[in-house]
């Protein structure tokens, strides 16, 4: 998370000066020129732009097909947003705040008074803010670990949470985690008395007039949800999302790019839409007020990350096969919704090129990464990968039929499986999750083809050594053996 945010904090950081470009001025065909060709260059499947400026709309479109019957993606298109949906969770925390039902500075319990962690002693100090401001001490593993239990409902889901650890202190290391998203998703409902599904739509959809925005994949599908697609070794192929009723809360709303404009109008406008009020100035404010350090700048809020160096308040959202990102500045907005990702794929530098043309910049395809070069590269690294793996299982078949070992070639081939068939493999099967900070199940699911060669391969390869260790202890045994007989054999005729 903390890479993904400060590339977005670089790539965004002329955000700062756009506020004093000229009012309303968008020129439509630069960026519709761009936009083509930064879909076509990032194979792009589907995308919705939405450019908002104070209380106004300045330019919505939707570019390329929503799905496999190539229905055209619009303004009205829904997308499932990923972690742009926690802005919406904090929202309905700080609604129910303003109306005395939440206090921030309470602990979870209070509210939820059978939530436990693995020590529940330490589960009593957890307080609501500390949700919010990502410093509860539950860890981005877990918090991604929890993706692969959104089938539950979410009361299911947190009262699973009774066995896991904190990995920092209460209240003092900002660590990015869903799992805190989704324990105040099971505050809302608890406290409105309506499912979260519900509360959201009712205090937050309906009076923003978000009329293609759900909770519910289900409802979304009838209005024309738009396909995930992922890359498997540079093949755009849609995919199914994993159910996520018990995590929606951190991940899994779904709105359109018209909805999210008008949802950034709420937020630039303090609260304000049209005639509706969603909260008041100084809640707006707090939610958007910087607590908790993410290093270089950047300090989680409420479901927004702000860059204090340039006053860039962002939330960037991806699941398995969508992504999204909303940007504020002062009294501009930019919402991109993409019905695809890649983890290997920048979409966020869509946006930028689209920042630096609102700032009467250049941009081009050029500008752009190569979706095909990374490709490239990264399958012939792979290509090469399996070709050396070939041939070590044909060797390997030789040793089998024909074991010749020598003391140098047994010497070598010690050497050899205790790099390549033991050490490797284990760092890969032991240390990819952690540098990942998700388990291999959610590896599989973001990042799918890749992930699965480097898993299975390890696997292969320890089973490998395996097999070649056995080898060569009976070819050593073997040759002790006959160094045996032989000396009985020279005693005996001695």
């Amino acid at each position: 998370m903390k890479m993904i945010i400060l590339t977005v904090l670089a790539l965004f950081s002329p955000l700062a000066v756009y506020a004093e470009s000229d009012p309303l001025n968008v020129d439509a065909e630069k960026i519709d020129t761009f936009m083509e060709s930064a879909i076509d260059k990032l194979h792009v499947l589907g995308a919705a732009l939405g450019i908002v400026k104070g209380n106004q709309t300045l330019y919505l479109k939707g570019y390329g097909y929503s799905g496999v019957d190539h229905s055209p993606v619009t303004s009205q298109t829904p997308f499932v947003l990923g972690s742009t949906s926690k802005s919406f969770t904090a929202l309905a925390i700080m609604q129910l705040v303003e109306e005395g039902k939440i206090d921030l500075e309470a602990p979870v319990q209070r509210y939820l008074p059978w939530f436990r962690l693995a020590d529940e002693e330490v589960s009593k100090n957890i307080l609501v803010k500390h949700l919010l401001n990502q410093t509860s001490g539950l860890s981005t593993y877990d918090g991604r670990l929890g993706i692969t239990n959104g089938h539950k409902s979410i009361e299911e889901h947190l009262r699973d949470l009774k066995h896991t650890p904190l990995t920092e202190p209460v209240g003092q290391v900002f660590q990015y985690s869903n799992l805190n998203y989704n324990i105040l998703g099971g505050i809302v409902q608890t406290v409105s008395g309506e499912a979260y599904p519900q509360y959201v739509d009712n205090h937050i959809f309906k009076p923003l007039d978000m009329q293609h925005s759900y909770a519910s994949a289900v409802e979304a599908e009838q209005d024309g949800l738009a396909t995930g697609y992922q890359s498997i070794f540079g093949w755009m192929v849609p995919t199914k999302q994993l159910q996520h009723e018990g995590t929606v809360a951190s991940g899994y709303l779904i709105s359109s790019a018209e909805d999210m404009s008008n949802y950034l109008i709420a937020q630039i406008n303090q609260g304000y839409f049209k005639n509706q009020t969603l909260l008041s100035k100084e809640g707006v404010n707090h939610m958007h007020q910087p607590a908790s350090s993410m290093g270089d700048g950047a300090f989680y809020a409420m479901g927004w990350v702000v860059n204090q160096n340039t006053n860039v308040i962002f939330h960037n959202g991806s699941t398995e096969n969508t992504f999204s990102l909303m940007v504020m500045n002062g009294d501009y907005g930019i919402v991109l919704l993409i019905n695809a990702y890649d983890p290997l794929v920048p979409y966020d530098s869509i946006v930028a090129g689209i920042n630096g043309i609102l700032n009467g910049q250049e941009r081009s395809q050029a500008d752009l990464p190569s979706f095909n070069k990374t490709y490239m590269i990264a399958d012939l690294i792979v290509l090469a990968v399996l070709a050396w793996v070939s041939r070590s299982v044909y060797n390997l078949y030789r040793w089998i039929l024909k074991p010749t070992f020598t003391p140098l070639r047994i010497a070598i081939n010690c050497v050899y499986i205790l790099l390549f068939n033991l050490l490797i493999p284990s760092l890969i099967l032991f240390y990819v999750p952690k540098l990942a900070q998700a388990p291999w199940a959610v590896t599989f699911s973001f990042l799918p083809g890749l992930g699965h060669v480097l898993y299975f391969l390890s696997i292969l390869l320890l089973c490998m050594g395996l097999i070649k260790s056995v080898l060569i202890i009976r070819s050593m045994d073997g040759r002790r053996l006959g160094s045996k007989a032989g000396d009985t054999l020279h005693h005996t005729e001695g």
